[in-house]
């Protein structure tokens, strides 16, 4: 491992400890912004499951009736296949833009739901 290498990875590593992100994160920020949504959207399923009803809400999306959850679960889904680094880094931004947009037009849509 080169000296330069070995640095930065300590410096990452002491800025995720004291703030709980590191400077490597802002450089390919709109990937590690759809990872953020679907590190996060997983957990609060499991968390906020366990103590509110996440079928509760209902909301209209492209004219069909969907739960809290089900939505939750579309975004998962969705984020799941951008995650992939071989998925994100092989398609071009045309490819990627509908995925981009349905993962944003469904948080706008249960945004201020999105607590337990």
């Amino acid at each position: 491992m080169k000296l330069r290498t070995l640095k930065r990875s300590i410096k990452y590593w002491f800025q995720r400890r004291t703030r709980g992100w590191s400077d490597d994160e802002t450089w390919n920020l709109d990937y590690e912004f759809i990872k953020w949504i679907n590190s996060r959207f997983k957990r609060y399923k499991k968390l906020a499951s366990k103590n509110i009803c996440l079928t509760y809400h209902n909301f209209t999306y492209k004219g069909k009736e969907y739960t809290q959850l089900e939505l939750i679960d579309k975004v998962i889904e969705i984020s799941n296949i951008v995650v992939n680094e071989n998925e994100w880094f092989s398609k071009n931004f045309e490819e990627l833009d509908p995925i981009k947009n349905e993962i944003f037009d469904i948080f706008k849509l249960i945004f201020w739901t999105m607590w337990w």
